[in-house]
């Protein structure tokens, strides 16, 4: 009798934090649940379908001010640690505010920008 070799497939090796996010975004934009844009994503906010808000990490100040003050109430904000330069691949252009619409996709980059140590817990606060 022959010998069968096992064809069970590698298991591909884990990504740095920062490419899971990338790759997390590129899925939410594949998935129609991502929309870019200052005031595509405020509008988004303010109608409730916004889950999740993220900005660039070159965003500038004046536009982490505005945004915070339309809608740092209705829903989180929270800085990735990707530049615009880097998102351009995404959104085709240098955009600097996404945000996600899907609950689902909301909660894996929810988790994917936890794992980048974007998001202080309270136990890191405390040390």
């Amino acid at each position: 009798m022959a010998k069968h070799k096992n064809n069970t497939p590698e298991k591909p090796a884990l990504l740095e934090p920062n490419e899971a996010l990338f790759q997390a975004v590129s899925l939410c934009r594949k998935a129609g649940a991502l929309t870019m844009g200052f005031d595509a994503v405020e509008d988004a906010c303010v109608k409730g379908k916004a889950w999740l808000v993220m900005v660039a990490s070159d965003a500038s100040a004046k536009t982490m001010q505005r945004l915070n003050y339309a809608v740092g109430d209705l829903v989180d904000v929270i800085t990735m640690p990707l530049t615009q330069d880097r998102l351009a691949d995404i959104s085709r252009k240098p955009v600097a505010i996404y945000a996600v619409t899907d609950r689902n996709l909301a909660k894996l980059c929810f988790d994917r920008l936890t794992a980048c140590g974007a998001i202080q817990t309270e136990e890191d606060m405390s040390e």
